[in-house]
């Protein structure tokens, strides 16, 4: 009976350390070391850290990637005094699942003849972990200008409990605007990130069974549907938004400005995402980037919208602009739209600026 156990205990141990072993050798996603290596309330990389990142069991979109001086996933070093403009954002500026020249800092560079854009993403972050990475750039690099580009629900996320958050966010009792870091990781998630069995169980896997039992979790990735453009479903008002949520999202916005009031000089252009959903839907889910982006505008600040700009490439393409039906991340169609639009509403608040 003990040789049996033994050599069961034998076996699984020799299962994991093949499986360990043929891992190492596919581009499994590899530790970021994520931490607050910058400031205390700024989570990023080490600087000059290299890792991978792949996307789902099948490990989809492989991407190697590299952090900056500063410890951000930047295709150039952050040098103070510079012109450049400084992006803001989650993992939609990161991008992490696009070629380099595809992601949103590349392409609003090129959308800008050239001008230097320094990415400054934050993968599970949200706005008022923006106006910290804003202040930090402004004081610490000179940087005037800054594009922030957001999901729709980034206000509401900024919530304590939201698991987007990276440092400030609002108390969900009170919605009053204080601290809640990331605690710090224990020895043994230190040595688990080093092992590619480990990073592919969460990583790709997602430890979740639920997920694993969704048909998308299974689907490789797919060419984008191409051909003639077909009509763009019905446009119907959304649904409204509810009360507290517009609740959350004003505290979040008056947040945001109370820190970001303080730093003079300082011009941004918000890029808000919209509740994709409702590009196919007739019936229109809630979406709060429209309060966002209202309450935004009163305080005198430029504002992008992806409805307005999704609805025209949907009537004139069948392109979608999302990576696929598992991952609901910008492709680099979507990125060039709302690019595009970034740098021209850059270029108009030059000319703005210049004209007064």
């Amino acid at each position: 009976m003990i040789q049996r156990a033994l050599f069961l205990l034998f076996g699984a141990l020799a299962s994991i350390l093949v499986a360990e072993l043929i891992l190492r050798v596919l581009p499994v996603s590899t530790a970021t070391n994520t931490d607050y290596h910058l400031t205390p309330n700024i989570l990023n990389y080490p600087p000059s850290h290299e890792w991978t990142m792949a996307t789902g069991w099948d490990l989809r979109n492989v991407q190697h990637l590299r952090s900056n001086n500063m410890g951000f996933a930047a295709e150039h070093d952050f040098v103070a005094g510079s012109d450049a403009v400084g992006l803001i954002g989650d993992s939609y500026v990161e991008a992490s699942m696009l070629p380099l020249a595809d992601r949103p800092a590349a392409q609003l560079e090129r959308a800008l003849g050239g001008r230097r854009v320094y990415a400054m993403g934050g993968p599970g972050s949200s706005l008022l972990d923006y106006v910290e990475r804003i202040e930090w750039a402004h004081r610490t690099l000179g940087l005037n200008t800054f594009v922030v580009l957001m999901e729709h629900a980034d206000a509401s996320q900024a919530l304590c409990n939201s698991a987007n958050v990276h440092a400030r966010c609002l108390s969900p009792d009170t919605l009053e605007p204080t601290v809640s870091r990331r605690p710090a990781s224990s020895r043994l998630k230190n040595v688990l990130r080093e092992s590619a069995l480990a990073q592919y169980l969460n990583s790709q896997l997602k430890f979740n069974a639920s997920r694993m039992s969704s048909p998308d979790f299974w689907r490789a990735g797919t060419a984008p549907e191409s051909g003639k453009p077909s009509p763009a479903p019905v446009q119907t008002a959304p649904a409204p938004l509810a009360l507290e949520q517009k609740r959350i999202v004003d505290a979040a916005v008056d947040a945001f400005f109370e820190k970001f009031d303080t730093l003079e000089g300082v011009r941004v252009v918000f890029v808000i995402d919209m509740n994709r959903r409702n590009l196919e839907s007739g019936v229109r889910q809630p979406d709060e980037s429209y309060h966002l982006a209202q309450r935004l505008r009163t305080r005198g600040h430029s504002v992008v919208q992806g409805e307005p700009i999704y609805r025209e490439h949907q009537r004139q393409s069948r392109l979608r602009l999302d990576v696929g039906p598992y991952d609901q991340h910008f492709n680099s169609i979507g990125v060039a739209l709302l690019m595009e639009a970034a740098a021209t509403a850059l270029k108009q608040n030059s000319n703005n600026a210049k004209e007064n």
